[in-house]
């Protein structure tokens, strides 16, 4: 198929200096990057010292705040390979080959270098997150493109519903193979004889099985609006509806306390969505997949129509540049907390200690929610402009350096 006939199909693709782009996946991405913005305000903002998901001790208005940003990262990672998916409609396997090897290596060390030292304003210990994942993802698909479309979709549904057979291995019983743990299946820090080397959070074997479903998603994404929209609405429908009946029933797939009735019904519904993230249990991706996927067909659905155009405009910039607001946004976030707690904290040293964001809270620090929403606020719109000029470069230019920022 050509990007010719991928136009004429989807009547909502835009032609830019990159290529043509489908509008609908820009405007989602652009909205989980502003969702993922609220989560890492909070992370520097709030005075809440508990764990935000945790459904006992946590209360709705920040439990919903940390919920709703679980849809970023399985979001960006399913539209990472629906964007591959595109691209291989245009370009031969070799080429792309090689282009996503690069791309992949390119993030591991920007994650390393830049992102790491951005959320910790020092030469701590790396921290290895959603960037280095979606690297390492990325060179996996350089080898899974070469399969037929089939079977790429069955390694990822095998990888996703099959992950959690592995829960009950656990990297402190693996000796010397432990760090090879940490890194496939189980968050924990990196050791190389005996000293910590980085800080690991995003397991690389179920990450590996969203971008391939989500390179299977771009084959949906190439047809004619109206029948993506109805296999993204039956798709996500089937995923929530999937995931209810394993927490109703307690089945498989989360390795956590399960759903439990609690002394109020918020509690309870929260207990119901308390899901483990690191790794993503299948629970967690059934969810956040689910709403990803009824969220691409309404924006697919209002861009058809010509519907809330500026609004589609605004989160349209940072969909278009969500690399460009990654890294800028966690520096920008970290400076304005390091540049409160100096003015308002005799402890405001602790914003620029090593690691210090993941895993330590400073009593005395931070604000309630409100706050933290009107900081997000601030921030978003701060950098708009920045984006919107980035965004406007690409269009306009083919420079090689373009396509890794």
């Amino acid at each position: 198929m050509s990007s010719s006939t991928i136009t004429q199909q989807a009547p909502q693709a835009q032609r830019s200096g990159r290529g043509y782009r489908i509008e609908s996946i820009d405007v989602l991405r652009g909205l989980l990057m502003l969702l993922m913005a609220i989560d890492h305000t909070r992370d520097f903002f709030s005075s809440a010292a508990i764990d935000p998901s945790d459904p006992i001790h946590s209360w709705p208005a920040l439990f919903f705040t940390r919920w709703i940003t679980h849809l970023c990262a399985p979001g960006f990672i399913l539209l990472a390979g629906a964007s591959v998916y595109l691209q291989r409609q245009r370009k031969s396997a070799a080429t792309l080959t090689r282009a996503l090897i690069l791309r992949g290596l390119w993030l591991i060390v920007f994650e390393i270098v830049v992102v790491s030292f951005g959320w910790s304003f020092g030469f701590g210990l790396p921290i290895l997150q959603v960037i280095w994942v979606i690297g390492v993802s990325m060179i996996v698909l350089a080898g899974l493109q070469w399969l037929p479309l089939p079977a790429v979709g069955a390694f990822g549904a095998i990888v996703i519903f099959g992950h959690d057979l592995l829960d009950r291995i656990h990297a402190r019983n693996l000796g010397h193979w432990s760090d090879a743990w940490y890194i496939l299946h189980e968050r924990g820090v990196l050791t190389f004889h005996a000293h910590p080397v980085a800080v690991y959070g995003y397991p690389v074997i179920p990450w590996v099985g969203v971008m391939a479903l989500g390179y299977c998603f771009g084959w949906i994404v190439a047809k004619n609006p109206e029948a993506r929209q109805r296999i993204s609405v039956i798709t996500g429908a089937m995923s929530l509806g999937l995931f209810a009946l394993l927490r109703l029933t307690h089945g498989y797939g989360d390795p956590g306390p399960g759903f439990e009735h609690l002394g109020t019904p918020s509690h309870t519904v929260m207990s119901f969505l308390y899901v483990q993230k690191y790794p993503p249990s299948l629970h967690y991706l059934l969810a956040t997949l689910g709403v990803v996927l009824l969220l691409f067909a309404l924006f697919d659905k209002v861009v058809l129509a010509g519907r809330l155009g500026r609004f589609r405009a605004f989160l349209d910039v940072y969909g278009r540049v969500p690399f460009f607001f990654y890294i800028t946004h966690i520096f920008v976030i970290h400076a304005l907390a390091l540049g409160v707690a100096r003015a308002a904290n005799p402890n405001w040293r602790f914003w620029i200690t090593p690691d210090v964001v993941f895993t330590r809270h400073f009593n005395g620090w931070g604000y309630g929610l409100p706050i933290v929403y009107l900081i997000w606020v601030l921030v978003v719109l701060g950098l708009y402009p920045l984006c919107a000029w980035f965004s406007d470069l690409k269009n306009r230019r083919r420079d090689w350096w373009l396509a890794y920022l």
